[in-house]
């Protein structure tokens, strides 16, 4: 496959949506993937049965200022999030999440979750992470944090929208959409 190039499914037959994530995998320099369904719920698991699913929540924190926190993680700007832990709920997992990740906490959410969807392999095992990202509002003005270092999370700092070229290059293409939707 060439680079950029995208798939496009009109009701993909069961075996070919069970064999998708192994062609991602065989392909990374796939761009996108389209699929048209008669029947979205059937298709959507069975899409999910090639996967190993996990939930995850985090948010969008905004200063009394508009800042926007942010977290820097394996050389990546990120926004703060994690796995939900058994018994916990999705609100409750993100302000956890939030508060670990920075140091910051009195934090609220403030409307409904936006939800992606991202893959990616761990011990031979191909997972599929839903987060749940939450607006949130902290009251205080761009408060010191603390990065969670045994997250690989190396900076915690407040930035002002619009976001420098420099930042959205070093995103991913999930958390653009974050920001756009809960912006």
């Amino acid at each position: 496959m060439d680079a950029g190039q995208s798939i496009h499914m009109i009701d993909p037959p069961k075996e070919m949506l069970r064999d998708l994530p192994n062609a991602l995998k065989q392909h990374p320099d796939l761009t996108e993937v389209l699929i048209e369904s008669s029947d979205l719920e059937a298709t959507w698991m069975t899409f999910c049965s090639g996967y190993h699913e996990l939930a995850a929540a985090g948010g969008v924190v905004k200063d009394a200022e508009g800042n926007i926190l942010w977290i820097q993680r394996n050389g990546k700007w990120d926004l703060p999030k994690g796995k939900l832990e058994h018994g916990e709920s999705l609100q409750e997992a993100a302000i956890r999440e939030v508060s670990e990740e920075t140091g910051i906490g009195n934090v609220t959410i403030t409307g409904e979750a936006f939800n992606t969807f991202h893959t990616y392999e761990a011990g031979g095992v191909i997972h599929l992470k839903s987060t749940f990202w939450y607006p949130m509002r902290h009251d205080g003005i761009q408060t010191r944090g603390c990065p969670q270092a045994i997250e690989g999370i190396t900076d915690v700092t407040w930035l002002k929208p619009p976001f420098s070229e420099e930042v959205l290059t070093k995103t991913f293409g999930s958390i653009k959409v974050v920001l756009d939707e809960l912006i």
